[in-house]
């Protein structure tokens, strides 16, 4: 027994479990046909929200969960071990719920939460600029008061479940400026359906395929004043304020699929044969097994560790960005060679690695690139 599987408790295997079965039901049925078409799984995140998936972390006043954060880990590793493109979407609904049950006043948390946790709506961040990125210094969106309402203007990029989400995360910077302080602030904004001057324009990425993302733009949408949440000039704060969990989440996708990749490799060296012997019997398959299997193994328990630190209120931001970037490294590394082990089979479209491959390559992009996970692992060791 692993030392992962020894420190899980009863509830946290359930939810690990209870995932496995979603997966079996749903998104294995899915998984292609989600690839193929690349539209968003609107059904799937509804039947996640059935099995209470995407309520996971959130309180159980308003219809979630109330469970730990290793639970979450558990039941994401399991998801994406199936599809990279459904976890990742549960993951930015997931976090873009989480500040709205931390921040939001009580009308804000009745009106979101128990939808939310039921997937009947979706959530969506919006931090990220053209030509600022996420740095709140150069934030150029502005939320603009006037006679009781915002009204938001400017542009974002990314965000996972942009323009299909039925509430974004939008962090602007409030205009008039208030007198001491950047004034960068979040607000809750609807989806393009129901906010005249939203647009969406949806871009396509090599993979993730039915994970939507893309630029958004803002033309003097207007909001009520009480979609404000929190406070003014605490935006950054509230985006920034779950990236440990962020971080480890997304380790957490990263070794669901590599596993799924491992499995492959490790039956197909099994089951092919070649020149007389199973093609596991030779040196070099070995070689890559045993590198895959190692690197793997080492990095689920930085995720683990990661994971439960945070639910032991413990986070480590040294620790959950060795998390990301061991988790997004192995998937790039395993996925890479478990196609090696296959040969050119490995390379048909009709087998899931290739899907896997380009899955795992954005997890070394976002929530913080790999560099700058390196970056920071480094000034916290070196007390910079």
């Amino acid at each position: 027994m692993s030392l992962i599987a020894r420190a899980l408790t009863d509830e946290q295997i359930e939810y690990r479990d209870r995932a496995a079965s979603f997966v079996e039901e749903v998104v294995e049925p899915r998984a292609e046909e989600i690839e193929a078409s690349d539209e968003f799984p609107r059904d799937v995140m509804e039947a996640a929200g059935d099995r209470g998936l995407l309520g996971i972390l959130l309180p159980e006043e308003y219809g979630g969960e109330g469970a730990d954060f290793v639970s979450y880990c558990a039941a994401i590793e399991e998801i994406a071990s199936a599809s990279g493109a459904v976890a990742e979407s549960i993951q930015g609904h997931t976090f873009a719920a989480l500040p709205i049950a931390a921040h939001g006043t009580t009308a804000q948390k009745k009106a979101y939460l128990e939808a939310m946790a039921r997937g009947e709506s979706i959530g969506s961040m919006l931090l990220t600029e053209p030509d600022a990125g996420s740095s709140p210094s150069e934030l150029s969106t502005t939320a603009t008061l006037d006679d009781g309402h915002y009204r938001i203007t400017g542009e974002k990029s990314f965000g996972t479940n942009a323009g299909v989400a039925d509430v974004h995360l939008v962090v602007a910077r409030k205009r008039p400026a208030p007198e001491s302080g950047h004034g960068v602030s979040v607000f809750l904004v609807p989806g393009p359906d129901n906010a005249a001057g939203f647009g969406f324009d949806r871009a396509e990425f090599m993979g993730m395929r039915g994970h939507v993302t893309g630029d958004s733009t803002f033309s003097d949408v207007e909001i009520p004043e009480s979609a404000l949440l929190g406070e003014i000039g605490q935006g950054f704060r509230i985006a920034m304020g779950t990236i440990d969990r962020a971080r480890t989440g997304l380790g957490a996708i990263g070794t669901g699929i590599a596993t799924a990749a491992f499995e492959d490799a490790v039956a197909y060296a099994g089951d092919r044969t070649q020149g007389g012997q199973a093609v596991g019997e030779y040196q070099a398959v070995q070689v890559l097994i045993a590198e895959m299997d190692t690197k793997l193994d080492a990095a689920r328990h930085l995720v683990y560790q990661s994971a439960f630190a945070i639910a032991d209120d413990e986070a480590d931001t040294r620790l959950s960005s060795k998390a990301k970037y061991a988790a997004s490294e192995v998937a790039e590394y395993v996925t890479r060679n478990a196609i090696q082990v296959h040969g050119g089979s490995g390379y048909r479209k009709d087998k899931p690695l290739e899907r896997y491959h380009r899955d795992a390559k954005i997890l070394s992009i976002i929530g913080g690139t790999t560099e700058i996970q390196k970056t920071t692992i480094a000034k916290q060791a070196l007390d910079l």
